[in-house]
C-alpha cells in the first residue's frame, strides 16, 4: 500500500560530513535516510534538515527524520588559522 504523502519522492541513503571531511579526509557521521523531492544524483552533495525541522515544509507534516533541503553545486571551505599564543 502506498501512502499518497510520499508519492513523487524517494529515500536516499546518505553519509553526513564531519569537519574532517571538509579537510579532505574520508570521515563521515553514521549514514541516515533522507526524504528527497529535489532529485539529487548519486554522489551529489546535498544540504539536509533533520529532526522536527524535517517535517516543517509539509502540510500536513510527514513523518520524516531528514529531508533534502538543497542541492549543492559548489562549496568553499577555508579552515580558521590557529590562534598564536600572546595574540
Amino acid at each position: 500500500m502506498h501512502d499518497p504523502k510520499y508519492v513523487g519522492a524517494r529515500l536516499l541513503l546518505t553519509l553526513p560530513w564531519k569537519a574532517e571531511t571538509l579537510n579532505g579526509k574520508a570521515v563521515y557521521d553514521p549514514s541516515i535516510v533522507v526524504y528527497d523531492v529535489l532529485g539529487a544524483d548519486a554522489g551529489q552533495d546535498i544540504a539536509i534538515a533533520e529532526g522536527a525541522e524535517a517535517a516543517r515544509p509539509f502540510t500536513p507534516a510527514n513523518a520524516v527524520d531528514a529531508y533534502c533541503a538543497a542541492l549543492i553545486d559548489e562549496h568553499f571551505y577555508q579552515p580558521e588559522e590557529p590562534q598564536r599564543a600572546g595574540k
